[in-house]
């Protein structure tokens, strides 16, 4: 029987659940208060990541497991056999796909984290958002507003107040038939 990996964050959770508990309450209450807050929200932030991150890691492993065992118990010598194992193993690495493609931003992160340092990553991330958001929102100099602006407002002007293409007609009949009445 393969073993179910252990959740990551875990351990994280129960070191700031042991430090609350920990706490010592002495008056005036400030920095307990404080210390209290502080460790409640990080313990709220870690649970969300342990549903959420910690489980997906936990089934994606789980099911790496289940194909690095499949591929051990294949045996070439008999096609029968390896041909089951062959099809399971597709079946679970298409179950294992979407737990593996959630997880990896965050293995990738972890992973070149451990290579540079964190204070490098954070800046290479930083210096990625912001040339991003330069690229994809460039932003407008006045004088190319005072360009867009004037245009709509030409073009509004054109569309509705000068052009022959909004008309509309009384007809005749009805003027004569709402008297006769």
């Amino acid at each position: 029987m393969l073993e179910v990996v252990t959740n990551p964050l875990k351990d994280p959770i129960k070191k700031l659940f042991d430090d609350l508990k920990s706490t010592i309450w002495n008056f005036p209450y400030l920095l307990q208060t404080f210390h209290f807050l502080i460790t409640v929200v990080l313990l709220f932030i870690l649970f969300i990541l342990y549903i959420t991150v910690g489980v997906i890691s936990q089934i994606a492993n789980s099911f790496w497991n289940i194909l690095t065992g499949m591929g051990e118990r294949m045996s070439f010598s008999n096609p029968i056999s390896s041909l089951f194992y062959a099809i399971s193993a597709l079946i679970y690495f298409l179950l294992f796909l979407p737990f593996f493609l959630l997880q990896s931003p965050f293995w990738i992160s972890g992973w070149i984290t451990s290579k540079i340092g964190l204070k490098p990553y954070i800046l290479i991330i930083l210096t990625f958002l912001i040339s991003a958001g330069v690229y994809f929102f460039q932003p407008d100099f006045s004088k190319s507003v005072l360009a867009k602006v004037v245009s709509y407002h030409d073009s509004i002007k054109h569309e509705y107040f000068m052009s022959d293409s909004v008309s509309i007609t009384i007809d005749n009949n009805i003027e004569s038939t709402s008297l006769k009445k």
